[in-house]
């Protein structure tokens, strides 16, 4: 419970943290990138991935799961989680009710609950003229952007195809970050992007998966084109920054977050977050409690990384 004794900490929280609900699941509150890109490239469509995960080698029987999403245009591409956009919608609501249904309105008790666990890491991808991915990060409500080192992929496009929800796919097999993967992607959709950092091939990745299946994307569906979804790019308000310098930074924070956020209030982004709040008056909220969730089980240990090999520091 955040009381009214503690109202700065307590709206910090609201916007810029991940609101832990327990280890086997969340509900994220994370700040991200606000709309201003730079150079703004308009969406030709999107796609949805269902993803399944074996975060913990040593219970395999557990598969994490959660939907994403991969907007392109001509040029480039944003991957972000689907989930994380639904759970936004969840907490708004959940806002909305406790004001609306609030005995006093100025003093407002507010109650989370429920919300898939969802990623925060993001990926923006230009295919042209050289390739470049950056993994886009948030800690404490200021967006960075990591340039990959490892952004070419040495692609083997192999003489096998097979449908996937009535688009006929090509196989193709590379590694990416310490992964063997093998992808399905469709020149229909000419578009050289795919899911995270799987991109290069001459056709949207509609699936991909690693050689152990522990990690794997397959196909929700394509979006039609001229999606009405806002122009991408790489986020304008995302400190440029190294493998090495955000490692640093994470420390700091983890050592003094007070610190941190004072040394990056001017940097500090309104994104996500402050989409949730509009329309709500924060000094009105007399406390936040947060149910707990049970989506995964006890004793999972996250032990088995996306990316077995990492940028250098």
């Amino acid at each position: 419970m955040i009381r009214n004794t503690s109202f700065c900490r307590c709206i910090y929280v609201l916007l810029f943290m991940v609101i832990q609900v327990s280890v086997r699941g969340q509900i994220s509150v994370q700040a991200t990138s606000s709309n201003a890109v730079k150079n703004p490239q308009p969406v030709m469509g999107r796609v949805l991935y269902d993803f399944s995960y074996i975060k913990d080698t040593s219970c395999r029987d557990y598969i994490y799961k959660e939907v994403l999403e991969l907007d392109y245009t001509k040029t480039s591409s944003y991957f972000t989680s689907y989930t994380a956009k639904q759970n936004d919608t969840l907490i708004k609501n959940q806002l909305a009710a406790a004001f609306r249904n609030a005995p006093d309105p100025n003093q407002v008790e507010i109650t989370l609950t429920g919300g898939a666990a969802a990623s925060s890491d993001k990926f923006y991808t230009e295919g042209h003229p050289n390739p470049r991915v950056y993994a886009i990060k948030t800690l404490a409500g200021t967006a960075f952007s990591i340039l990959s080192s490892q952004a070419l992929i040495n692609w083997k496009i192999i003489d096998s195809t097979k449908t996937i929800q009535g688009f006929v796919c090509q196989k193709a097999r590379g590694r990416s970050y310490g992964r063997q993967y093998t992808a399905w992607f469709c020149t229909d959709l000419p578009y050289r992007f795919g899911p995270r950092r799987l991109h290069g091939l001459p056709g949207l990745i509609l699936e991909a998966y690693d050689d152990s299946m522990e990690v794997v994307y397959r196909l929700n569906r394509v979006e039609d084109f001229n999606t009405g979804l806002p122009p991408i790019g790489l986020p304008d308000d995302a400190t440029p920054t190294t493998p090495k310098a955000f490692a640093q930074a994470q420390e700091a924070f983890k050592r003094n977050p007070q610190a941190f956020i004072d040394a990056n209030r001017g940097k500090r982004t309104t994104g996500r977050a402050a989409g949730i709040t509009d329309g709500f008056d924060a000094s009105k909220i007399k406390s936040i409690s947060v149910r707990k969730s049970s989506a995964e089980p006890a004793g999972i240990q996250a032990n088995n990384p996306i990316d077995l090999v990492t940028d250098p520091l």
